[in-house]
């Protein structure tokens, strides 16, 4: 058993022959302590190995340096990287995360939510998570500070950081109608999200501009996962008419519409074209090489904390702050040329 004493400020004090509320200034990072002092204390403090209480400054500054961290898919690999982003920030912040994984289902939100504001976090960050149902609203609009990344509130006017849903999409229908796609399926996320709703209309704008085929049955509703991809597969390849290109929700739910494609003994690329959005890192794998849409993943997590520390360290009211990333098409090898139709080949067009 380690029965060392924890070193206290005091000890850091009577090391260094100065005054103990000296020694608080200097670690504090006060500006009136002597830059001479500041590193006398810090040398003393280092080879002491004193750590400054987290208790003590919590009660010192009414804080708890802790923020909560809520994500829909613990399973997802997009998801690290905006976790890692946050993490950036509040390291450098030194203020501690509380990762809490809600399964995409409110009452798991709330959950969580209540629990991260009876544990007093300073803020929140809500990534892909519900906004605007009556018991969400009522746990945002506590006093917490918080954070949206990826979905925003379609009634309400909070601080959000998210990507360019339409410059993403838009740029993948243009390099399918590029390479002579005229058929392309289009895999909606969760009916719930504002994001996906974005995403959606950018494909059917794009699809009505560049004179596609407008058929309400190449759009599959469905969710940002591997078995929803997979389900959109059978479907749409199972049309009489298929498409011979088909856009994901995301990666995951592009590698379902590819082991979809092979259980059918359909080529990619060859006779069909898939494209992902999230650019993991699994995409730029040589057996998967997944054309893909490249969010700025842990850029976009940091800008959040960011934003959150601002709304921390001044509460006073102001508008609500909005930061979009850039997108960009990752072409790799699961994109290729459009298959040549056969001549009896019909189509079936609908106002979508």
């Amino acid at each position: 058993m380690n029965d060392r004493k924890r070193v206290t400020i005091k000890d850091v004090a009577n090391e260094c022959g100065i005054a103990l509320s000296t020694v608080s200034n200097a670690l504090a990072g006060k500006q009136h302590v002597s830059e001479e002092t500041r590193q006398l204390v810090k040398e003393a403090a280092e080879r002491l190995g004193y750590r400054a209480s987290a208790v003590a400054r919590a009660l010192r500054m009414q804080r708890s340096f802790t923020i909560g961290v809520l994500i829909a898919d613990v399973a997802n690999p997009a998801f690290p990287d905006f976790v890692r982003g946050v993490e950036d920030v509040a390291i450098r912040e030194k203020c501690n995360l509380l990762l809490c994984n809600t399964d995409g289902d409110e009452e798991k939100q709330l959950w969580h939510m209540r629990a991260l504001l009876d544990s007093q976090v300073d803020g929140m960050v809500l990534i892909s998570q519900y906004t605007d149902t009556p018991r969400v609203r009522e746990l945002l609009e506590s006093g917490t500070p918080f954070v949206l990344v990826q979905r925003r509130s379609s009634r309400h006017e909070d601080d959000y950081v998210g990507s360019d849903n339409v410059g993403g999409i838009t740029q993948a229908v243009e390099h399918l109608a590029g390479l002579g796609h005229r058929r392309i399926g289009f895999v909606r996320g969760p009916m719930g999200s504002t994001t996906a709703a974005e995403r959606l209309d950018a494909y059917k704008a794009a699809i009505r501009r560049l004179k596609l085929d407008r058929d309400s049955d190449l759009i599959f509703n469905g969710d940002y996962n591997l078995p929803t991809g997979y389900d959109a597969g059978l479907k749409f390849l199972s049309m009489a008419d298929r498409p011979t290109a088909i856009m994901a929700s995301n990666d995951l739910n592009a590698m379902g519409v590819i082991e979809a494609a092979m259980e059918l003994d359909i080529e990619v690329p060859g006779e069909l074209s898939v494209v992902g959005l999230d650019d993991i890192q699994l995409a730029s794998f040589r057996r998967i090489d997944l054309t893909t849409i490249h969010l700025q993943k842990r850029a976009m997590g940091a800008a959040a904390a960011e934003m959150l520390m601002k709304r921390i360290r001044n509460r006073r009211p102001s508008p609500a702050r909005e930061q979009i990333f850039p997108t960009g098409l990752v072409v790799r090898g699961s994109t290729a040329r459009a298959p040549q139709l056969g001549a009896g080949s019909k189509r079936k067009k609908e106002t979508v």
